[in-house]
């Protein structure tokens, strides 16, 4: 933030010219003498401009934001002409197709030059008393996953083969090319329970959504490989409400039920056939539409937390104003506690570059 030069401190403290004191005669009054010195210059003209603000009521400076970012976008190309240097020098075939491990998906050679931008936020007081594994989402101006590339892959109950045949095999569901696998909870127990299993899953797609009936399972059965890189599936909801509604009121009818040891008896056919006529894909498809237009906010238990913010493929226009939406939806949404007060500093950084700060608070407590 913008503060005052030593010159313009000993500007302001230095005594009025000789030639004011002398047109002031003995019998002038206080007030006179005062009337008579040379006021003091005003802020905006003896400290720097201050930043451009992204919006008139945050204090987030738009300038400061936009330096950082250019520095960075020059960094990642600055980088990626080094390697290609360095590989092409290089005599060994192998060399020339060397990618960044590091990279957003290392098998495709054009998404390698694809670095993540990404917004870190530390705050006075810890997000949370405790992690929590469903992300918050901010909508942003610009999309960070293009909906016409991004690889999604569904976690949903058993049967998977009943979401399947309404999302993927219906001719008239709006989500049959969207999604490009479902996963259901057991073949997620069996088929993925290994590591190498998971980080394969892991790097088949770029993201993960889930029954949000099940995603509190999703920790313990995806593990590291996924917590690591901030892949968890983002919960959705895949019924229309007014079934959601229904099951719900069904299910504590029956745990009433239960607690007085009244047995309820409920066929799988049944179940199957009440779930079959809850999934609503056209509800998926909102779901979907809405998570890619948005950036997700992992919540720890911590006081800081970074946010991925777009790719240096972006203007930095457009990364800009991505930053000032999802810091404003921090405030607004309360994940930050104690609004912008509560915010300590803003960076911004490459998985590979130092930190670059765009804000500091003046109010350390």
């Amino acid at each position: 933030m913008p503060t005052k030069s030593k010159s313009n401190k000993k500007a302001s403290r230095s005594e009025p010219p000789a030639k004011n004191k002398a047109t002031v005669s003995p019998g002038t009054t206080k007030a006179a003498e005062r009337a008579s010195e040379p006021k003091e210059p005003a802020k905006s003209a003896s400290m720097p401009a201050p930043a451009e603000s992204s919006d008139s009521s945050s204090p987030l400076p738009l300038e400061q934001t936009k330096k950082a970012l250019t520095a960075l976008i020059k960094h990642v190309e600055t980088k990626s002409e080094e390697e290609a240097a360095a590989a092409a020098e290089s005599n060994n075939p192998s060399k020339k197709r060397k990618l960044n491990l590091l990279s957003d998906d290392p098998s495709d050679p054009k998404e390698s030059e694809k670095k993540s931008l990404y917004l870190i936020i530390s705050a006075k007081k810890y997000f949370s008393d405790k992690p929590l594994m469903k992300p918050r989402r901010i909508t942003v101006p610009h999309p960070i996953h293009n909906p016409d590339t991004t690889s999604i892959c569904l976690i949903t109950k058993d049967p998977q083969r009943l979401y399947k045949d309404i999302l993927l095999v219906d001719e008239n569901s709006p989500v049959k090319d969207s999604i490009e696998r479902i996963v259901g909870i057991s073949k997620l127990k069996t088929k993925f329970k290994t590591f190498e299993a998971k980080r394969r899953l892991r790097d088949d797609h770029d993201l993960f959504l889930a029954d949000d009936r099940v995603v509190t399972m999703m920790p313990e059965l995806l593990g590291k490989p996924f917590i690591s890189t901030k892949k968890m599936p983002i919960p959705i909801h895949i019924l229309n409400p007014a079934a959601a509604a229904a099951m719900e009121t069904a299910a504590k009818v029956a745990q009433a039920s239960a607690s007085k040891k009244r047995k309820v008896n409920i066929s799988p056919e049944d179940e199957l056939a009440r779930e079959r006529a809850a999934v609503s894909a056209k509800r998926v498809n909102a779901e979907i539409t809405r998570t890619l237009n948005s950036a997700m906010v992992f919540v720890p238990a911590a006081n800081s937390t970074s946010v991925k913010i777009g790719f240096s493929t972006f203007s930095v226009d457009d990364l800009a104003e991505n930053v000032a939406a999802i810091v404003d939806g921090m405030v607004s949404k309360n994940i930050v506690k104690g609004g912008w007060d509560g915010i300590r500093s803003l960076h911004l950084k490459t998985k590979d570059s130092i930190s670059l700060p765009i804000y500091l608070t003046e109010k350390l407590t």
